[in-house]
């Protein structure tokens, strides 16, 4: 009886022994544990602006940006929206009517080579501007990506490769759906100044034969204290793409506070 019981203890010590083997090769494995700068991160964004008086106007800003270094994979995933709402005056009547509206999503997956700073990727997004004369535009791409170097100071990485984009007009377009190949290319250089200042800059374009579709992202966060922070941000977006009434160059300028998760 006692070598039975002794072979029953045995036998539930290596099924759980075994069960947490498999449990951590799926969920571990790939897990970075020499460098905790590599772990999950996750940012999010915040701007409030309201003004009363001779001008009334609002604006909401919001972003959040989640991104994770693995052993063979990473990973980003970019979300981004703004409202504005401003009074206007028609037939001698105020209102507050919506005078900015605007979604964007992205998303990037990078599979790690032989070198770890060379990498393969794959790259999707999706915007909703609704005062930009399209119902909608998205992009899928894929290629190569690298890492020219990466320390505790600065860090400059870049991406480039063939793609697929589709535009689909409004109501107030009188220009044509496109659809068609592109080539898409993005660079992101970051600098930390101190422990507490930290520059970042941001380019993306994607072109074909017929249009060119261009943004790019300049900002300096500073930290405030422990995980919150302020950004001042200045971005340019940039499509040729655009009915003949809207202007093809447009600006954003921001001062956000910024909240790291973990």
């Amino acid at each position: 009886m006692k070598w039975i019981l002794l072979l029953f203890v045995l036998l539930t010590a290596n099924d759980g022994f075994a069960k947490q083997s498999i449990m951590h090769s799926l969920y571990l494995a790939d897990k970075l544990a020499f460098n905790d700068d590599d772990e999950l991160s996750m940012i999010g964004e915040f701007g409030f602006l309201l003004a009363n008086g001779n001008t009334n106007a609002s604006t909401i800003t919001a972003k959040i940006n989640t991104s994770q270094e693995l052993t063979s994979w990473s990973y980003q995933i970019i979300g981004n929206a703004l409202y504005k709402q401003s009074q206007q005056e028609v037939n001698g009547q105020k209102s507050n009517a919506t005078s900015a509206q605007k979604l964007f999503l992205s998303g990037q997956l990078e599979h790690k080579l032989t070198q770890p700073d060379d990498r393969l990727f794959i790259y999707a997004e999706y915007e909703n501007n609704r005062f930009n004369g399209f119902r909608y535009q998205a992009a899928l791409a894929a290629g190569w990506s690298s890492r020219l170097w990466h320390n505790k100071h600065s860090e400059f990485k870049y991406s480039v490769g063939p793609g697929y984009a589709i535009s689909e007009v409004g109501q107030d377009n009188s220009n044509e759906d496109n659809k068609g190949f592109i080539v898409r290319a993005a660079m992101e250089y970051k600098r930390k100044f101190s422990d507490h200042a930290t520059f970042r800059q941001f380019v993306s374009t994607e072109a074909d034969q017929e249009f060119t579709k261009t943004k790019a992202e300049t900002s300096l966060s500073t930290k405030l204290t422990g995980a919150l922070a302020m950004k001042l941000s200045f971005m340019m977006n940039f499509d040729t793409s655009v009915g003949p009434e809207i202007e093809e160059l447009g600006t954003e300028a921001a001062v956000t506070l910024v909240y790291q998760f973990f």
